[in-house]
This record gives structure tokens, sequence and C-alpha cells, in this order.
């Protein structure tokens, strides 16, 4: 390995303040420099074995609005030093990190996408691509997206099962765009409720349409007319649908809560698409990583009393709620003030896993014992509301983590479906975590590397939804619809946790 582009990756980690949340982004990006998988992997155990200073922290901070295209330039500036050989500019790190600064805006001119103010129907502005990348999730590691066909790769002759009777409970589904294709084959008889995953908000409140990486977006999911299939599928079922609105670019998040226009766009623009759809709700998915000032914390309390307030003005039964970290019930700095939001909005909707996550060591992804655990930090929410505010989320994927460091496929963990878990599990005896009460299996790859999946099954999943039970919690969620595939066994779990017969 080379020593020159293992500095270059920490370099460029270090201005990443998200690294751990988009790693294959990253991986990608410093293969086209030339750096080595190995020697990414090398950068990130060296970085995350050192403290961090908060110098760095500060700078990113302060240049927060376009982190991700000077960073980007970061890499082609340092490729193009690379390529003359002038490797001594490791030690003019600093330097070459804020000439990018100044050049960033010129190398990424071309790539512009449009943002739109829906309640006018006008083209207001446009932003740059990469600014804006980030319609996939920075903290939902688990939400990159999953290819359906894949997911759904058992015999399609399965019968689905059949409801009869009413939940006990709310049980909330959020359904991602990535899925769509696969609609008519997700099984949603069991809910009471669904979530459209989702569409990303800018930080001047517009809708973010354009798409990025020919990834799909939500924007895309709005306009199929498979959409509006599933929209009826659900409401036969009388199941109500909400639409997430999303933001994962903290500096945008950071805009959006302080400007007074900004919110007005942001509410108009929500108000607009859940009746241009007839919808019964809004569900809001900001997720900021770092601590916000006071000043965006409380903006986004007061954005959420004002969208709270208009909508109930025009549909008097619509329902909002909010995702929160499985933390946030404890952290009295995050940018959600649990008491004081819970004054305009139906339920939190708590993130119940990712305890252990891609860019950390292997484990429970939402385990309900041990030094974190789902039950403690439900336990600081119940402190601060009522049973009846919170739906608590489990995942219905697990993670595939390498087990050591000589393994042909090392990196980072890899998110898996349940359904394709079920379909690769068939022949490995399942492990059983007695004090995180998750299961978990190992396996060898064909080039002789030790990997390990941690995820939730039916048994797990049982002690989850009878905790649900005993505390009196509103419901349940499911991250995500269709991502058990052609399996009907957690679909049988709910119905025996949560419905009537």
């Amino acid at each position: 390995m080379r020593d020159e582009y293992i500095r270059l990756v920490k370099e460029y980690i270090r201005l990443r303040p998200d690294y751990e949340h988009v790693l294959e982004e990253l991986r990608e990006n410093v293969k086209e420099v030339g750096a080595t998988n190995e020697e990414f992997d090398e950068a990130i155990k060296q970085f995350t074995d050192k403290p961090r200073f908060s110098r760095s922290k500060n700078l990113i901070l302060k240049y927060s609005d376009n982190t991700k295209n000077k960073t980007l330039a970061f890499l082609k500036i340092t490729r193009s030093i690379l390529s003359g050989r002038k490797k001594y500019i490791f030690t003019f790190s600093l330097s070459v990190f804020l000439l990018a600064i100044f050049l960033a805006p010129k190398l990424f001119e071309k790539n512009k996408i449009k943002v739109v103010n829906l309640s006018t129907q006008e083209s207001v502005s446009e932003i740059q691509s990469l600014e804006n990348k980030n319609i996939i999730p920075v903290v939902y590691a688990n939400s990159n997206p999953y290819d359906p066909t894949q997911i759904f790769s058992a015999d399609s002759s399965s019968v689905k099962l059949i409801v009869t009777g009413k939940p006990k409970k709310e049980v909330l589904g959020f359904f991602p765009s990535w899925m769509l294709s696969k609609q008519d084959k997700v099984n949603i008889s069991m809910l009471t409720s669904i979530s459209l995953f989702g569409l990303e908000v800018g930080g001047d409140g517009n809708i973010i349409t354009g798409e990025a990486d020919n990834r799909p977006n939500g924007w895309s999911m709005w306009k199929d007319p498979n959409l509006d299939d599933l929209i009826k599928r659900a409401r036969s079922d009388d199941i109500k649908i909400y639409l997430t609105l999303k933001a994962f670019n903290s500096a945008n998040i950071e805009r959006l809560t302080q400007s007074d226009n900004a919110q007005k766009a942001f509410i108009a623009n929500a108000l607009y698409l859940i009746n241009s759809k007839n919808l019964d709700g809004i569900n809001i998915d900001f997720e900021y990583v770092g601590t916000p000032t006071d000043a965006a914390r409380e903006g986004f309390t007061r954005l959420i009393a004002n969208l709270n307030s208009e909508m109930k003005r025009q549909i008097p039964n619509a329902v909002l709620t909010i995702d929160t970290y499985l933390v946030s019930g404890a952290d009295g700095e995050g940018l959600f003030n649990i008491p004081a939001l819970s004054k305009n909005i139906e339920a939190f909707v708590i993130m119940g896993y990712d305890v252990h996550h891609p860019s950390g060591g292997a484990g429970p992804v939402s385990p309900m014992g041990g030094a974190t655990n789902v039950i403690g930090y439900v336990q600081n929410y119940l402190e601060k509301v009522g049973p009846e505010k919170l739906i608590l989320a489990f995942p219905y994927y697990g993670y595939d983590w390498p087990q050591n460091s000589i393994a042909e496929s090392q990196g980072m963990a890899r998110g898996v479906p349940y359904g394709i878990i079920t379909q690769q599990s068939k022949n490995i005896n399942i492990s059983w975590n007695e004090t995180s009460q998750t299961p978990y299996y190992a396996y060898k790859t064909d080039g002789g590397g030790e990997r390990i999946v941690h995820f939730d099954n039916v048994r797990s999943l049982s002690i989850k939804y009878d905790f649900i039970n005993k505390k009196g919690l509103r419901g349940v969620g499911i991250w995500a619809l269709g991502y058990d595939g052609d399996t009907q066994d957690l679909q049988k779990l709910m119905i025996d946790k949560f419905i009537y017969q």
C-alpha cells in the first residue's frame, strides 16, 4: 500500500463530517483518483483509531454549504498533483483544501438540476447537482437503494396473506422509491398507513426534482404511474397514505429552519403535494449530522408548528409525524426538541436501528439488551412524552460485515434485505445473541474471507413487538416495505402481534 494515498484518503475523510454514512460514495471517489480498496480501508482504520481535532470540524462547518463540491475538488486537484509525482504536497493539505474552496464552483459549473416551487409551478432557482447528491441519506445508511428484482427473486407464485381483521396499533410501513417497480408484489394488507419515501427538500423550501447518478429518487416516483396504482391499492384496503419530506444536508436544514421565506415555501409546497394526490398526511425526515445551532433547533420547532397549523386548517384530519434518531429522547442538543415538538404532531417515528452501522464494528443492528439498546433509549422518550406519541420502527434488513483484514472482499459492511438473507442462509446455522436478543450467522466467501451477518427475524421481532404492546406505544414502523420479498413469516408475525383476527 502507498502511504501517500492513505494520507490523501484520510484528508478527504477529514473534510467529510458525514463520512460514516456515505462510505461507498467516498470509496468510489478515491478510486477514481487511483487509490485502491485496501488503501481506503487502511485510511478508514487509521482515521477512526485517532482522535478528531475540532479545528478541522470547525473549518467544515464554516464552508458546509458546498462541502461535497470542495472535497471532490480536493480530490481532483490532488489527482493532478499525484500524476505529476509531487507527493510532498501532502504536507500542505490545508492549502490544497483552501484552493479547492475557490475552484470548486468552476469545476462543477456544468452540472445543474432544477429546484421547483410547486406552489407556483415556476422554476425559482438552480443549484449545483453535486451539492445535492445526498438524495441518498447520510444517516439512513441502510436506505441505499436495493434491487427489487433481486429481493423478489423467489417463486413469484407465492400466495399472499389475506388480512380480515383490524390492527390494534398503528402499523406504518415506509415505501421507498426504488421499490416502486415491484409495488404490485408488496403485501400491504396488514398496514394502517404507508409513507411514500420520499421527496427531497432544498434549503429554500423547494422540492429537488433532479436525479443524481441515475439513482431512483422521490420525484421520479412521484411522477410514475405505478405510484397511482399503489395509492389505489392502499385506498381499497382503507390504508392512510403519507408523504415523507426529507432533508439530509445539514446546511440545507440550517437554511430552511432559519428563513421565514424558506419556511413559507416549504409549507406551501408540502400542502400542494398532499392535496394534489389527496394524501392523508406528512412525515418529516430531517436528519441533521452534528450539533445544530440554537437558531436551527428553534427554527425547526417553529417550522413544525406552522406546518401543522396550516395543514390542519386545510385538512383537519391530516396526520403529521417526525422521524427521530433512537438517541433523540436523551439528547438535549440535537435538532429535535421532543417536548416542544410533541405539541404539534401525532407521533415521533423512532428509528430503532443502525446501533451498529456499516462503518463500525460488527454487531446487532437493533439490540434489545447490552450497553446500547432500544429499551433504554425508548425509556428516555417516555420520560418526555406519552406512549401514544411513539411509533417504534424496526429493520427488515441486516448488515454483512467482513471478519478479518485479509478477506478478499474486504470493506465496510453491506446492507442485505431480509428476503435475500433468508435465501442466502438456508444452509447456514443461525446463532442467537442472548444479550441483544438478535440472530446472526457467519460464513466464508469463495475466496476464503470470513463474514458475519447480523439481522432481525421472527424471533427477535417478536420480542420487539411484545415490548411495543407492553409499553402501550402508538404502533410499529417498518423500514422498509418490500425488503422481505416473497417471504411471509414477518407478515404472519405482524398479524399475530397487532391485528384482531
